[in-house]
């Protein structure tokens, strides 16, 4: 039952994206230059006309992808900040179409998500020894003190905050991989998700491109759903909400806000 509701959710959803995005043309190579142009000075309404132009694109490539663990939306928005990440890199003078460039970025953004899906992981450094040296300061507050110690004892004796130990928690809580490598790159994971655990300067992009297709999504659903995307997605609000503290404000699993 929770998976019918689940698929009918995304089945519906999905089609209201892709209604969404049908008006959006494909450009010319000329006209991605020109774009491309501007974006190198700054206009973001460039940009955005860049990445409206490829949103079918991303729709098409990750298809293949279906099966592996994420939903089809999940995908294409994996996807989408793949080509966002692509708009703001490209480099007009190179004399190429712009997906064949931006295609790269899309595979490069999914295969990340997917891995983190998977529990797949390859943390910072800094990150890794904070872990350990948790790990140690837990292992001697509970010997001294007959009992598992609280965030607040741990984040003392650390000289940290107590959201900052929750965090360093979360981590913990991952199977995390020492060595494991991007797919067929020659790229260490962390190098790629070590951006992904700080704030992230994408953020301001995507509301101002993928956001708005949202917000126009959202006009056709029901309060709840609305109220669904809005928190997932940071409309409205300043930090997107997580599946867990959705369902926490609807009464309901964090499988079955998915």
């Amino acid at each position: 039952m929770k998976g019918n509701f689940r698929d009918s959710y995304h089945s519906k959803n999905l089609k209201l994206y892709l209604t969404q995005i049908s008006k959006f043309q494909p450009l010319s190579q000329e006209e991605e230059a020109r774009l491309g142009r501007l974006i190198k000075k700054g206009d973001r309404k460039a940009q955005r006309k860049l990445i409206e132009a490829n949103l079918k694109f991303v729709v098409s490539y990750v298809k293949k992808f279906q099966g592996m663990g994420l939903s089809m939306l999940d995908l294409i928005n994996e996807g989408n900040l793949g080509l966002i990440e692509a708009a703001r890199r490209f480099d007009y003078k190179k004399n190429v179409k712009f997906i064949s460039y931006a295609v790269w970025w899309i595979r490069q953004a999914v295969y990340h998500s997917l891995t983190q899906n998977s529990r797949i992981y390859h943390i910072p450094q800094k990150l890794s020894d904070q872990i350990t040296k948790m790990k140690k300061i837990k292992a001697n507050l509970k010997k001294n003190l007959g009992r598992n110690p609280d965030r607040d004892e741990i984040a003392r004796d650390m000289k940290i905050s107590i959201s900052e130990v929750e965090e360093l928690e979360v981590l913990e809580n991952k199977d995390l991989s020492l060595s494991n490598q991007f797919y067929d790159d020659d790229v260490e994971l962390s190098e790629k998700i070590e951006d992904s655990l700080l704030p992230s300067i994408e953020y301001r992009i995507i509301k101002d491109s993928v956001q708005e297709q949202i917000r126009e999504m959202i006009k056709g659903l029901g309060e709840k759903e609305a109220f669904v995307l809005k928190s997932r997605f940071g409309i409205d609000n300043e930090e997107p909400m997580t599946l867990q503290k959705i369902g926490d404000k609807l009464n309901l699993t964090r499988e079955r806000v998915r």
